[in-house]
């Protein structure tokens, strides 16, 4: 009797429930199931740090899970798991005794948002996605872990909102000497950010090499300050209130401002290959970061 074999991927880093739901869920509809585990790269390009526990050990992790009949590391050097899903989609159609292969996904993502679906296409692969809800935030557990200081801080910052403010559903949280910001979604090409200012504070003065950015006004009074590469040294700041915003480009300088008595609510949309929060050049910043 032929098999099929399910392949998937996650970080596990830690690893938590909604990854073991999404394995057991994909272990019930094949014969074997196959982990990509990301790398150390991988983790470090994802969340700006290293990666909490090494790919290795959390390999052996979830190598060791009952669903799992096998974890592979994945050998991509971006943060897509395309050229480890070709490799092991071509073992799986070298065996006589299989006959499908599936490519599953949990809550987070869905067959139509990510990369590997090009891979899938071209091998005939199906992609089965939505199995498992993103009940368990390991961006979240991770950042507490890492920065204990920043996470008192954050637990305070986030008191102190009005609650009307605070995102019920989100994919990651982040203090900052300024506010506060939720990531909202996350995908391959853009990521999406509610950005809360307190009243008086600024963000530094910086550029992206990779992206581009828009910010809309939820609600609050806003400086925007938006410079050409050409005319770095120039400030060229307008007022944008509620339901207004403008448009970043990619390598502009600009810096955001809470010019008004309450906080400042912003909707960031980033458009780009690469999101990541290390793409930033800094040029000028009240609190000293680098």
């Amino acid at each position: 009797m032929k098999k099929t074999i399910a392949i998937t991927s996650m970080y596990a880093n830690p690893i938590h429930p909604g990854h073991i739901e999404c394995l057991h869920l994909s272990r019930e509809l094949a014969d074997e199931l196959w982990v990509i585990v990301n790398n150390d790269f991988q983790a470090k390009l994802k969340r700006g740090t290293e990666s909490f526990q090494d790919e290795k050990f959390r390999a052996e992790v979830v190598g060791a899970l009952r669903a799992v009949d096998r974890a592979f590391v994945s050998v991509d050097q971006d943060p897509s798991v395309c050229a480890s899903l070709e490799i092991l989609i071509r073992e799986a159609r070298a065996r006589e005794d299989v006959d499908q292969v599936i490519f599953t996904k949990w809550g987070d993502r869905f067959a139509t948002e990510i990369p590997e679906k090009i891979v899938c296409d071209r091998y005939g692969v199906s992609i089965v996605d939505g199995l498992g809800a993103k009940t368990h935030n390991s961006s979240d557990m991770i950042r507490r872990l890492k920065n204990q200081t920043d996470a008192g801080k954050l637990v305070k910052a986030v008191e102190e909102l009005p609650k009307g403010l605070v995102e019920d559903r989100y994919l990651e949280i982040g203090y900052r000497p300024w506010g506060v910001y939720f990531v909202l979604e996350d995908s391959p090409m853009y990521k999406v950010k509610k950005i809360i200012v307190n009243p008086g504070m600024r963000l530094s003065l910086q550029s992206h090499e990779h992206r581009s950015e828009h910010w809309t006004v939820v609600s609050g009074t806003s400086a925007v300050d938006v410079r050409a590469p050409e005319f770095r040294e120039i400030e060229q700041v307008r007022i944008l209130t509620e339901n207004q915003g403008c448009h970043i480009p990619a390598k502009h300088l600009h810096r955001l401002t809470n010019v008004g008595k309450e906080p400042l609510v912003i909707v960031e949309v980033q458009c780009g290959k690469y999101t990541w929060e290390e793409d930033i050049v800094r040029y000028e910043d009240d609190f000293m970061r680098n």
